[in-house]
């Protein structure tokens, strides 16, 4: 097995990174050929009209009949782009260097790739980002454009698939309607890609040069929104016309200046914010509500005093905040309402700082419980935070921003000593992982070439069970798709065409001196497998056997193949009844998709308790769906795919709690306002 003994070059590990990223396109194709299918008919199954089973029918057919095609026209563009840097600078220019018109189709097709391109890079974003910072610090070393690290990513990546499409002659109408239909696969590709490429430069020593942590979006986590926007509709509704019209960027009423102004002077005024003996602590105001009204404040700042009062009163009675955490938010009340006063996009962005802010204090609750011996310095932070914002005049939402990153990096240095501690088992899981994508990739590329090339039973069984396991050996040893695994691919692509019938003399004889070259090779990948004698022999005499069926012909005995693949056109008729049956089929089961959903530093409850924990925190993610849990101290761990964490969910033995405070109390107040919304 070829491993490189030294570091390589920042040149060179450049060119060996392109070279990976575009292997990942060259079959991508004949890989999700299943998925785009499904995809494809699942769409037709939404409306079928003649127009659209046409292009459902069209696209299907490149499917079945130009797989390889399709793959190799997508690489071919992205290795383009990676070789002209210069388009990539110009592709993300603010404006045109001209106007230019296009015509509808040639529009949508743009809308569709921006909009694939933007969902997967925020699905995609922390592998990404990772990535992208790698790439930057080979770039320093090589002291090239660091902007070019930027070149992996969804947009240009969605860009190169769109020209293939183009280059190859497809319609435009149905290249947009493959493109869309592709894209889920795509994201799934670059998820693995990513990730390998990530683990291949940390093998190297590549370092990740320091940038701002990525804070996963809500709508890459939930397809339903917060309520946010209902409760900003109803504000606007209840400020109708009696105030001045506010910023234009908010679309709503402005807001007094009257009550923002007294705030300060009413923070100092006010009582302390004690805890009851029982409950949670007091809600000041409520007091606030009462003085306001008697001043005569307007229509929309009651509202949103309103508003706000409900929401800490739905958070400080959540019983997944402890005590003492709830104490420290409620001195938050004052700045919070003054930001959303300010800020009336406070109720529908869950990226607000004072949203975020308080968000991370709900985690520092579960996080370290008042049992944790951390508890007391996690306490404190939380403390001084709020100390801080209570102390900046006017309470600005940089005030929320600062103290969340002060608390963020304080978090990150603590769960630094945690994942010391699961490193361990997180690197077990990573090689599980590594094996099993390397073998799923190895059988997909040879029931790939099953499907194109006849090969006797005996040689596809024998390659399952020796020529595999090699290529996953290949696949983890080099993190990834490296060159002895690209070398591994295309020895068992001339081994394929090996075993067919030349169709020319010059064919004939160009197999015939291949024949010594791929038997060397493959002797080579079974001994670094440890084959005996015994195994190779039997391995060589199935090839050989119907290689002599066209070398010899009178001498071969023939064997059956298993396949030949003739490219078919789908009937119109099967298309719909295969739209139909889409229609019935259910969808991802919404169990599953909560277990993928999750992300490092979320949090879900067993009952009863699973293997000993009744609250775990996720401590890791792979990109297989293995999921690594660990209790609030990290001391405790286990490790559940998402399959059995959706058969938990199902069975009731497992929740997944709202992860956000503020969503949560968001959706309360939602719910609160459409029973009573006078």
């Amino acid at each position: 097995m070829n491993i490189q003994p030294v570091p390589l070059s920042p040149a060179a590990l450049l060119r060996e990174t392109d070279a990976r990223m575009a292997q990942a396109l060259d079959n991508f194709f004949q890989r999700s050929r299943a998925p785009i299918q499904d995809a494809i008919v699942r769409s037709l199954a939404e409306q079928m009209t003649p127009s659209n089973l046409a292009k459902g029918q069209t696209c299907l057919d490149w499917l079945n009949a130009y797989p390889d095609a399709l793959s190799t026209a997508f690489a071919d563009q992205f290795r383009l782009h990676l070789a002209r840097p210069e388009t990539f600078d110009q592709q993300h220019e603010d404006r045109p260097a001209e106007l230019q018109l296009v015509d509808d189709e040639t529009f949508r097709r743009q809308l569709a790739g921006e909009k694939a391109a933007a969902r997967m890079t925020e699905a995609l974003q922390p592998e990404r980002l990772l990535l992208a910072s790698r790439l930057r610090a080979i770039r320093q070393a090589a002291m090239e454009d660091e902007a070019a690290a930027e070149a992996y990513g969804p947009l240009p990546v969605i860009r190169a698939l769109s020209r293939a499409l183009d280059n190859l002659g497809m319609d435009p109408a149905c290249g947009t309607v493959l493109l869309q239909c592709a894209s889920v696969p795509l994201q799934d590709t670059l998820k693995h890609t990513y990730a390998s490429l990530n683990q291949f430069l940390g093998s190297q020593d590549i370092p990740e040069l320091p940038a701002p942590p990525a804070v996963p979006s809500a709508s890459a986590r939930r397809a339903q929104p917060d309520g946010g926007q209902d409760v900003l509709a109803y504000l606007q509704s209840v400020a109708g016309r009696s105030v001045e019209p506010g910023p234009a960027a908010t679309g709503l009423a402005g807001p007094s200046h009257r009550l923002i102004d007294s705030l300060a002077g009413w923070q100092a005024a006010a009582p302390a914010v004690p805890a009851r003996s029982a409950g949670a602590p007091i809600l000041v105001l409520q007091q606030l509500q009462q003085d306001a009204r008697a001043a005569g404040a307007g229509a929309f700042d009651l509202a949103v005093l309103d508003a706000v009062t409900a929401l800490f009163g739905f958070i400080l009675d959540d019983p997944a905040v402890s005590p003492r955490y709830q104490a420290a938010i409620a001195h938050l009340q004052i700045p919070v309402l003054r930001a959303a006063l300010a800020e009336p996009d406070f109720f529908g962005d869950e990226q607000h700082p004072a949203r975020h802010l308080i968000d991370l204090m709900g985690r520092f609750s579960r996080r370290f419980p008042e049992h944790a011996p951390s508890h007391p310095a996690a306490l404190e932070q939380i403390q001084t935070a709020c100390a801080a914002i209570l102390d900046t005049p006017g309470y600005s939402t940089a005030a929320f921003a600062d103290a969340h990153a002060r608390l963020a990096t304080w978090l990150a240095a603590e769960e630094a000593h945690t994942e010391t501690a699961l490193s361990a088992d997180v690197a077990h899981l990573e090689q599980i992982e590594r094996q099993e994508l390397g073998t799923l990739l190895a059988l997909e590329n040879l029931h790939d070439l099953t499907e194109r090339y006849p090969a006797p039973e005996s040689v596809l069984r024998r390659l399952e069970a020796a020529w595999v396991p090699y290529m996953t050996s290949l696949y983890v040893a080099e993190a990834g798709e490296g060159p002895d695994w690209r070398a591994a691919c295309l020895t068992l692509l001339q081994l394929f065409l090996s075993l067919q019938a030349p169709d020319s003399a010059a064919t004939r004889e160009t197999r015939l001196q291949s024949i010594p070259q791929i038997n060397a090779a493959l002797r080579r990948g079974l001994l670094a497998q440890g084959a005996e004698p015994a195994q190779l022999k039997d391995f060589f005499s199935a090839i050989t056997a119907t290689q002599e069926c066209w070398i010899r012909p009178d001498m071969g005995h023939p064997e059956t193949a298993v396949s030949t693949f003739t490219p078919r056109h789908i009937l119109p008729e099967q298309i719909e009844s295969l739209a139909r049956q889409a229609s019935e089929s259910p969808l991802d089961d919404p169990a599953l998709e909560q277990a993928r959903q999750l992300l490092e530093g979320d949090w879900v409850d067993f009952d009863p308790p699973y293997e000993g924990l009744t609250t775990a925190r996720v401590a890791w993610v792979g990109v297989q769906g293995y999921l690594l849990f660990c209790d609030s101290a990290g001391e405790q761990r286990f490790s559940l795919d998402c399959d059995r964490l959706a058969t938990e969910i199902r069975a009731g033995r497992a929740h997944i709690p709202e992860q956000s405070l503020t969503r949560k109390a968001m959706l309360r107040l939602k719910t609160q306002l459409c029973a009573s919304p006078s």
